[in-house]
């Protein structure tokens, strides 16, 4: 009896250990059910190498990842490279045997200088050669407001942009004339009232809020000053920074305050 009893126990210990794994296609079946998480934005770089023109555009995941932004720069990447080919074409059929042809280029790659709760700040270099003596340098920005789902000017972060740029304006040429100093081997202050010494009309230059350290807030401004425009084209750009202070801060508009 007792040999009876301990194989019956035997019996339903074994086929309570079958019914465990029972449990597991409902749970694959739910999980196999339960809705992906979205794919993560990927970076936008689009090379094309070659005759008649190096061609290059791209643009960070932070960027990518807003639509409106997204969807933006892709028109942007669309018109400069169209522009871009119909140039170096046209240049290349008006060449001569006494005057080859040399390639262009365009390169403009956007990349990030802050991103706080309502704005993402970016930044771009173009750098084009289109035949001339030398290739040419500019600068390209965007903030955008994620909440109006729209690019702004840095003019409209300020309640009164005027009083903004005069606040910064005191810093931005000091540490312009700071740097040609450095690169001039010279003293300040700076010889000359002309192009070369004075300082480029501030709300006319491409502005920037910078996040220095990463904190998602801003603590600057870059300015940023292609060649010819406070030097030489042998001297190159100009990217000078401004820091935000309390007097610069209290010009925000209430809407961007977080951001700094």
């Amino acid at each position: 009896m007792k040999k009876l009893l301990l194989a019956s126990a035997l019996i339903l210990s074994a086929c309570g250990t079958e019914t465990a794994p029972m449990a597991q296609p409902a749970k694959a079946e739910a999980e196999a059910a339960a809705p992906a998480a979205p794919a993560a934005a990927a970076a936008r770089l689009v090379e094309e190498k070659g005759e008649p023109v190096d061609f290059t555009y791209g643009w960070p995941a932070e960027a990518a990842a807003i639509p409106g932004l997204d969807a933006a720069l892709e028109q942007a990447l669309a018109r400069d490279r169209a522009e871009a080919l119909a140039t170096a074409r046209d240049d290349k059929a008006i060449r001569t045997e006494d005057i080859p042809f040399n390639g262009h280029y365009f390169s403009k790659v956007w990349t990030i200088r802050g991103d706080s709760a309502p704005l993402l700040s970016i930044a771009a270099t173009l750098e084009t050669f289109t035949g001339g003596a030398h290739g040419s340098l500019t600068f390209d920005s965007i903030l955008w407001d994620r909440e109006a789902g729209r690019a702004i000017a840095a003019a409209d972060l300020f309640s009164d942009p005027a009083a903004a740029f005069a606040a910064m304006n005191g810093a931005y040429c000091a540490a312009l004339d700071q740097e040609r100093a450095t690169r001039r081997e010279e003293k300040l202050p700076l010889e000359g009232d002309d192009w070369m010494t004075g300082c480029p009309n501030l709300a006319e230059q491409v502005i920037v809020p910078v996040d220095s350290d990463s904190d998602r807030r801003f603590d600057a401004f870059g300015i940023l000053i292609p060649p010819y425009e406070a030097g030489p084209w042998a001297e190159g750009a100009y990217p000078v920074e401004v820091p935000v202070t309390d007097a610069l801060r209290a010009l925000v508009k209430p809407d961007y305050r977080e951001a700094f």
